[in-house]
C-alpha cells in the first residue's frame, strides 16, 4: 500500500513540475514576444517621425529654392511641370507627395511636389488608392515612391496636406491669413495594426516678396 501511495505521489509531483515548467516557458515566451513587439513599435515610431519631419524640411527647401531662383515662393515644380509658369501655386485643401529627385537635371529644383488624385487613407484602400503614396525601399535602401524594378514595398504611407492658415476673430468669423499655409505631414504604417503620426507647421512668405 505504501509503494502504491508513493507511486501516485511521484506522478502528481511530475505533473506539477511539468505544469510549472510549461508555465515558466510560456511566461518567458510572452515576455520576449512583447519586448520584440515593443521594440519594433518604437523603431517604426522613430522612422515615421523622421519621415514626417523630412517632408516638412523638403517643402521648406522647395520654398527657399523658389525664393532664390524665381523670386516667388509657393510654386509647384516650376522647372518641368509648368515651364517656369509663375502662376502655378499650391492648391489648398489638397494632398501632395514630395520627394528629392537624386537624378534631377535641375539641381536647384531637385525637390518634387506632386498632387495625389483620388486620395484615400483607410485600410480598405490599402491595395488601391493608397498605393499612390506608399513608400518603397530601392536597392540602396532609400525611400522612394517608385515601387517598380524590384523595389520593396514597406506598408508605410506618407503625404502632405496643405490648408489655408486662418483664425477665428472676436466676431467668430474665420479669417484667412494671406501668404501663409498650414501644412500637415502625415505618416501611416500598417505593421502589426494601424498606426499614424502627424507633424504640423506653418509655411509662409517670410521674405514678403
Amino acid at each position: 500500500m505504501k509503494n502504491y501511495y508513493n507511486k501516485w505521489f511521484s506522478i502528481i509531483e511530475l505533473i506539477v513540475w511539468i505544469f510549472i515548467f510549461v508555465l515558466g516557458l510560456t511566461s518567458i515566451y510572452m515576455l520576449i514576444s512583447s519586448t520584440i513587439n515593443f521594440n519594433d513599435y518604437n523603431k517604426n515610431q522613430i522612422i515615421a517621425a523622421n519621415l514626417s519631419r523630412e517632408w516638412l524640411e523638403l517643402l521648406k527647401n522647395l520654398r527657399d529654392s523658389n525664393y532664390e531662383n524665381l523670386h516667388k515662393w509657393n510654386l509647384i515644380n516650376p522647372n518641368i511641370d509648368n515651364n517656369f509658369d509663375l502662376s502655378s501655386n499650391y492648391i489648398t485643401n489638397w494632398y501632395y507627395k514630395i520627394w528629392l529627385d537624386y537624378n534631377s537635371l535641375y539641381p536647384d529644383f531637385s525637390v518634387k511636389l506632386e498632387k495625389i488624385n483620388n486620395f484615400k487613407e483607410w485600410a480598405s484602400f490599402l491595395t488601391s488608392n493608397m498605393r499612390d503614396y506608399e513608400l518603397c525601399n530601392d536597392l540602396s535602401g532609400k525611400y522612394t515612391y517608385d515601387c517598380s524594378w524590384g523595389n520593396k514595398r514597406t506598408k508605410i504611407f506618407r503625404y502632405l496636406n496643405i490648408e489655408p492658415l486662418s483664425y477665428i476673430d472676436s466676431s467668430w468669423n474665420n479669417v484667412i491669413i494671406a501668404n501663409s499655409y498650414k501644412v500637415t505631414s502625415k505618416v501611416i504604417w500598417y505593421i502589426r495594426g494601424y498606426h499614424e503620426i502627424n507633424l504640423t507647421t506653418v509655411l509662409s512668405d517670410y521674405k514678403k516678396l
